[in-house]
C-alpha cells in the first residue's frame, strides 16, 4: 500500500508540476529551494544543510534513556524527540530524523504501543527498533503507514557494540537503516502540524508608556524548566542565550552524547498525559506502561526563555496532534530540535 501511495504521489507532482500549479509537498513548514527561496525542512523549520533531501520520509529509532545506556548516540542529530516512560520508571526516546543523518544512533531498544500511534504523525515513516512483544508487533504490522526496519528481521544495519553489554549496545545508523530494501522505494516528506517562527525568540518590547497602544501581556518564565516522569526519572532544562537553546540535565547531571556534546533543544514540550499500566508484562514480569496521545490535556511550551501553558489536542488517530493557548490560537515554535515529553498527567512541572 506504501508503494501505491508513493507511486500516486508522484504522478500527481508530475501532474502539478507540468501545469505549474503548485509545489507538491506535503510539509507545512517546508519551503521549495529556489532563486530567493532555500529549502526548509518541515520537522525543524530551519533551512536545510547543503545536500538534505527536504522530500525524503522520516526515519524513526526507538533509543534507550536507562543509566546503563548513557551515553547515547545520534541524538543531536533527530529533528523531533519523544520522551516516554517505560517500565520501572525509567524513560525511551522515540527519536524522528528527517533532514540530518547520524553514523551512529543507539543504543536501540523495543518498541511499545504509544510508537505506532505516534508515527501516524509522520505517515509514511522508516521505523527502526530492536522488537517488541506480540502484541505490539502486530499492531505495527497492520500500521500501513510504518515501514517495518525492526533489527530481527534487518540484522545487517545493526550491530553490537564492543565497548557495553547487552541489551545496552545494540546500534545502528541513519543510512543503513535508510539503504535496507523495504525502505529505499519509500518516499514522501512527513507532514507536521507544528508552526515555526523565528520571532517567538524575539518578542516585541512593550509600547513605552502613553504610546497609545496597549502593551503586549508579559510572557511568562521560561529560563528554567523541571518535568518528573516518575520518583526516579527527573529531567531539567535550562536556556542558554548563546545557542538559543535548553541544555538537558538528569537532575543536575549534564545529559551528555558520545563525545561530551550536551543534549539540548529548541523547543520543550510537556504533554500531560494519561499513563497506566498496561495488560502486557516485559520480561522481568513488569507490566508495561500504556501511554495515551488520542484526545486533549495541558500542554507548556517552552522556547526562547519564555513559555506558554495551552492545550494539546488530537480528537482521533488520523489527526494531528495541534498545541493552542488560552486563546484559542496557534503556538508557535522556535526553529530547531523540539522535544516532546509525554509526562503523566498527575507529575509535577516546574517552569520559572
Amino acid at each position: 500500500m506504501l508503494m501505491f501511495t508513493a507511486m500516486r504521489t508522484r504522478l500527481l507532482c508530475f501532474v502539478l508540476l507540468v501545469f505549474g500549479l503548485a509545489a507538491c509537498n506535503r510539509g507545512g513548514n517546508t519551503a521549495g529551494p529556489g532563486p530567493d527561496r532555500p529549502a526548509v525542512c518541515p520537522l525543524t523549520g530551519t533551512e536545510a544543510p547543503g545536500g538534505a533531501d527536504v522530500e525524503r520520509p522520516a526515519l524513526a529509532v526507538k533509543i534507550d534513556n536507562a543509566p546503563p545506556a548513557r551515553p547515547q548516540q545520534g541524538l543531536e542529530a533527530a529533528d523531533i524527540v519523544y520522551e516516554e516512560l517505560g517500565e520501572g520508571g525509567l524513560t525511551r526516546f522515540l527519536s524522528i530524523f528527517q533532514c540530518n543523518d547520524a553514523d551512529q544512533v543507539g543504543p536501540v531498544r523495543s518498541s511499545r504501543n504509544v510508537d505506532v500511534e505516534i508515527l501516524k504523525e509522520y505517515d509514511p515513516v522508516l521505523f527502526g527498533y530492536s522488537g517488541a512483544n506480540q502484541q505490539v508487533l502486530g499492531r505495527i504490522d497492520s500500521a500501513d503507514w510504518i515501514v517495518d526496519l525492526k533489527h530481527g528481521s534487518n540484522g545487517e544495519a545493526y550491530t553490537r557494540a564492543s565497548d557495553r553489554k547487552a541489551p545496552y549496545n545494540l546500534v545502528t545508523s541513519t543510512d543503513k537503516l535508510r539503504s535496507l530494501e523495504g525502505a529505499k522505494d519509500v518516499k514522501g516528506p512527513p507532514k507536521t502540524a507544528l508552526k515555526f517562527n523565528a520571532d517567538v525568540l524575539n518578542p516585541p518590547a512593550a509600547s513605552p508608556a502613553g504610546a497609545g497602544d496597549r502593551p503586549p501581556p508579559a510572557a511568562a518564565g521560561g529560563n528554567s524548566v523541571t518535568l518528573s516522569f516518575a520518583e526516579r526519572a527527573t529531567v531539567r532544562y535550562n536556556y542558554d542565550q548563546g545557542s538559543e537553546t535548553y541544555l538537558r540535565f538528569h537532575g543536575d547531571t549534564p545529559h551528555n552524547l558520545v563525545g561530551g556534546k550536551q543534549v539540548s533543544a529548541a523547543n520543550v514540550v510537556i504533554q500531560k498525559v494519561r499513563v497506566q499500566p498496561g495488560t502486557v508484562r516485559d520480561a522481568s514480569g513488569t507490566p508495561t506502561m500504556e501511554t495515551t496521545v488520542v484526545g486533549t490535556g495541558e500542554a507548556i511550551v517552552v522556547r526562547g526563555g519564555t513559555s506558554v501553558t495551552g492545550t494539546w489536542s488530537r480528537p482521533s488517530l488520523n489527526d494531528d496532534t495541534t498545541f493552542t493557548d488560552a486563546a484559542g490560537k496557534t503556538i508557535e515554535f522556535a526553529p530547531g530540535t523540539t522535544f516532546i515529553h509525554l509526562v503523566p498527567q498527575e507529575r509535577p512541572v516546574t517552569v520559572q
